[in-house]
């Protein structure tokens, strides 16, 4: 993989904390009840500190702040950071990806003094956003977008389609040119694919805190909202045989080795991207028993290696996990044995279910 120096990017989720329950989120349970294994916690501006050298910050481009299973706005250090960030690289790129739906005006329009750009995740109107964003407060994040605008931040609109809000686009798309949002981007969400073990994948249960269904997410009738990766499928199944036997095969390109990208998770906890970082507490796993935790066990120190708390990124990057496990999985032959299935079904050959959501702003 990439060496310290090469890095360029920074992922970092500040915080494992939400204010809202997403049924395709990994931090809970198709909506309804947090995972049980996710340790709830944040990083503060001294543990910041400690991570992020200033010599280190000096060499970056980028840091964006999104939640593999958090809001970044939950966080209490949130502002700070990004201000320190700031003051240390002047030249930094600042983004963050939120809900929207947290903290005050006056805290949004100071943030966006500080911030190059922030995307706010809405899909959909006031009668509809909160079926897929669920807990969040359509007024509030319409208020909170605006002073962020207004404290000259540039932000984007963020769309993901379902069934139940396509009819919606073109009216959220004047709704954002009339407020002043820098972009207005459509997302045609993956998850359909990734979240789904059965051959059905035209809807997602929803669940309260009692695992009782309370609806479905359902895929979008307008074929130009539906991610391709979904008829790629079918496609790899005709040539393959199966989508397993596709993933067993597949060459691996990855991706922010490519963009020379790090992810930095809210305890500590350095990955290469979100992704393999995601495998560490899938809720439909029994505990610990994911492919990155059987990488995780042949370290000395098991995750504490890769800890940035306790060791140096430098450590961690030049390190077993990133120079030898992780490249060393891409060889392997079985996505249920030797070879990483994240890493074939997020960087493979034909099958880009995450790089096929976004279409262009005319869609």
């Amino acid at each position: 993989m990439y060496q310290y120096l090469d890095i360029k990017t920074i992922h970092l989720e500040i915080s494992s904390k939400c204010n809202a329950s997403c049924p395709m989120c990994a931090r809970n349970i198709c909506g309804g009840a947090v995972n049980p294994y996710l340790p709830l916690t944040e990083l503060s501006l001294q543990d910041i500190k400690v991570i992020f050298p200033v010599n280190f910050l000096r060499q970056l481009n980028r840091i964006y702040m999104c939640g593999n299973h958090g809001d970044p706005i939950i966080a209490k250090d949130t502002l700070d950071i990004f201000k320190f960030f700031r003051e240390k690289n002047s030249s930094l790129n600042l983004s963050l990806f939120t809900n929207g739906s947290a903290q005050s005006e006056d805290w949004w329009k100071e943030l966006g003094f500080v911030l190059n750009s922030a995307h706010f995740s809405i899909d959909g109107l006031e009668d509809t956003n909160s079926i897929y964003r669920r807990g969040t407060d359509f007024k509030k994040i319409m208020q909170n977008a605006k002073s962020f605008i207004t404290g000259g931040g540039k932000a984007v609109w963020d769309y993901i389609v379902f069934q139940h809000n396509e009819h919606q686009v073109s009216q959220a798309r004047e709704m954002a040119e009339d407020m002043g949002f820098h972009r207005f981007v459509v997302k045609k969400t993956g998850r359909f694919y990734s979240n789904q073990k059965s051959k059905v994948k035209t809807k997602q249960v929803i669940l309260n805190k009692k695992k009782e269904i309370e609806g479905y997410l359902k895929i979008p009738k307008n074929p130009k909202y539906k991610n391709r990766s979904l008829q790629r499928e079918d496609e790899l199944i005709q040539k393959y045989g199966s989508l397993e036997k596709y993933l067993n095969q597949t060459q691996i390109f990855c991706k922010v080795s490519q963009e020379k990208s790090l992810y930095v998770s809210s305890e500590a906890f350095v990955f290469p991207c979100c992704w393999t970082a995601n495998q560490l507490y899938p809720w439909y796993f029994k505990k610990r028993s994911s492919q990155i935790w059987k990488l995780i066990e042949q370290l000395t120190e098991k995750e504490m290696n890769l800890n940035a708390k306790k060791h140096s990124i430098k450590k961690i990057v030049e390190g077993d996990f990133f120079q030898k496990l992780i490249p060393n999985s891409w060889k392997g032959k079985d996505i249920n044995k030797d070879k990483l299935k994240v890493c074939a079904k997020t960087c493979g050959q034909e099958f880009t279910p995450f790089t096929d959501q976004f279409i262009s702003k005319s869609s």
